[in-house]
């Protein structure tokens, strides 16, 4: 018989070897569960943001976090991230919380995270202060980025949305030399609510650089074959 302590080691060895073996096939971030508990949406974000890049992610203690579930840095910024599991649009607390918290923790940028969407008011006290805003679609969205070098990810047909969704926007931004939510509105007639998205979109692709004080997004390129580079870079 095997003891039962060396039976355990090798079921566990096996498990770890599974796990590398099927993230190699497909990426290492499973679809969204709402059957999550809240300390599981938590560490689904660490993982998420692990994956991308992020550098320290650190789960902060379950009480007194102060607003803030998740610290992380990224390109020598830190970031105090809030996670919010709902089954409703994300209030103004959540935006509030994450701002104290980032501000106790002296982070850069405090962000609230959730898998649905958020309020008008949370949207519009988040322009205010300057928390961001990531919601179930940046979410998947990130998650689709941690996955790409999966073996199944890199073996699919190329990827032409960049011409589709992106070029006849970032031509646009070059002609101002600059990207804002007034740029958007006036050109397409979009509301205020999705010129917000379409720039934070933009933003996590690294396009466009972080809101100023003054509302204005700084381009990260200086022609269209350069945002096309970008582009390809975010795929792979």
């Amino acid at each position: 018989m095997i003891p039962f302590y060396i039976l355990k080691y090798v079921l566990k060895c096996l498990g770890f070897l599974l796990k590398h073996f099927f993230a190699f096939l497909f990426g290492w971030i499973p679809d969204f569960n709402d059957k999550m508990t809240g300390y599981e949406f938590e560490e689904y974000v660490q993982e998420v943001l692990i994956r991308n890049r992020f550098e320290n992610v650190e789960l902060t203690k379950k009480s007194g976090d102060f607003g803030v579930d998740i610290l992380a840095s990224y390109k020598g910024y830190q970031y105090a991230i809030q996670c919010k599991m709902y089954h409703k649009p994300v209030g103004v607390a959540a935006i509030q919380q994450a701002y104290t918290g980032c501000e106790y923790y002296q982070c850069d940028f405090a962000v609230v995270v959730t898998n649905t969407h958020f309020t008008r008011q949370a949207i519009e006290l988040a322009q205010t202060n300057g928390v961001k805003l990531w919601d179930g679609t940046e979410l998947n969205r990130l998650k689709n980025k941690a996955n790409a070098r999966s073996l199944f990810k890199k073996s699919q047909p190329v990827d032409h949305s960049f011409d589709q969704e992106y070029k006849e926007m970032l031509l646009l931004f070059l002609d101002f030399g600059y990207a804002n939510e007034d740029v958007l509105m006036n050109a397409y007639q979009y509301s205020e609510q999705k010129s917000y998205y379409i720039l934070k979109d933009l933003e996590f692709l690294e396009f466009i650089g972080h809101e100023n004080e003054e509302g204005v997004h700084e381009l990260y390129y200086l022609d269209l074959d350069e945002a096309r580079e970008i582009y390809s870079k975010n795929q792979i």
